[in-house]
């Protein structure tokens, strides 16, 4: 009988053991701490056609664009101008994102503006993927030309209306103020020229 027992008592030691592995697996808290590191740039012209396909040589770095860094909740995290290499990072906390319930991890949304360039919106950037703490982006800005349309570029299935809208009211929470016309910009007055990386006065 007690040889019995004492099988009985490591079988259940080694099914709660396991309960508590399987529990483990999954996070369980609502927040998600990361430091965000972004590269924003350009494509060099002429980069693009049969001769001289894109490749890294291809891409110049933006120094004094601005990010803004927006969580899944429409707050505003963090916001700061890129260095001489084009880069930018930021520590912040950030919901869990529920759609990977397996993962402790989070999304954020980037808007990031240029003086020159038409302004980028980057949706679901993750943060934290890989338990590391971490999370990077390669945001590519386009510059303003008089021949094209000049307007935000963006990567989601919405309407661009309903991404210039966002972009609109972030812009003015921030404070920004628009670019001032140029020889590039194709004729366009103050008002409809891309968002500066420039807050105004206050």
């Amino acid at each position: 009988m007690q040889p019995l027992l004492k099988m009985m008592s490591v079988l259940l030691l080694i099914l709660f053991a396991g309960s508590e592995q399987a529990v483990e697996a999954t996070p369980t808290g609502d927040q998600v701490t990361a430091a965000l590191q972004v590269k924003v740039g350009y494509v060099k012209e002429g980069y693009g056609t049969p001769e001289k396909p894109y490749s890294d040589e291809a891409r110049a770095s933006i120094a004094g664009a601005r990010v803004i860094a927006i969580d899944a909740e429409g707050a505003i995290l963090a916001q700061g101008l890129t260095d001489q290499q084009g880069e930018w990072q930021a520590d912040f906390a950030v919901p869990r994102d529920l759609r990977f319930a397996k993962k402790s991890m989070g999304m954020v949304t980037l808007i990031t503006v240029a003086d020159g360039y038409n302004e980028n919106v980057t949706f679901d950037v993750p943060v934290n993927q890989y338990d590391d703490g971490g999370g990077s982006a390669l945001v590519t800005l386009r510059p303003i030309r008089a021949d094209e349309r000049n307007e935000p570029s963006f990567d989601a299935q919405l309407h661009r209306f309903t991404v210039f809208e966002m972009l609109d009211d972030y812009a003015n929470r921030v404070g920004l103020v628009k670019q001032k016309p140029s020889a590039n910009s194709g004729g366009l007055s103050e008002p409809e020229m891309p968002w500066s990386a420039e807050i105004r006065n206050p």
